[in-house]
C-alpha cells in the first residue's frame, strides 16, 4: 500500500509543481501584456483571450520540469508534468 501511495503522490507533486509554474509565468506574461495586475480580483481569469495565451506560453518552462523530473529518474512526477499540460490545454479549450 504504501509504494502504491508514493508513486501516487510523486504524481501530485508532478501535477502541482507544473501547475504553479505555468500560473507563475503565466501572470507575469498577462502583467507584461496588458500591464495590469492579474491578480486583482481574478482578473486572469476574468479576460480569457489575453488569460488563455499567457497560460499556453507559460507551460513553456515545464518542459524543463519534465526534463528535470527525467534525468532524476522520477518518472510519476514526469507523468504527473504532462498531466497537466493536459489540464491546461482543456482550460484553454474550453474558456
Amino acid at each position: 500500500m504504501g509504494f502504491v501511495m508514493d508513486r501516487f503522490l510523486k504524481f501530485l507533486l508532478g501535477t502541482f509543481c507544473a501547475l504553479a509554474i505555468s500560473f507563475v509565468c503565466g501572470c507575469v506574461l498577462f502583467y507584461l501584456f496588458t500591464k495590469m495586475n492579474p491578480l486583482d480580483g481574478g482578473l486572469i481569469f476574468k479576460m480569457t483571450d489575453v488569460s488563455t495565451k499567457a497560460f499556453s506560453l507559460g507551460s513553456i518552462p515545464n518542459i524543463g520540469l519534465f526534463y528535470l523530473f527525467l534525468n532524476r529518474e522520477n518518472y510519476f512526477s514526469a507523468r504527473g508534468v504532462i498531466f497537466s499540460f493536459i489540464l491546461i490545454a482543456f482550460y484553454i479549450i474550453f474558456s
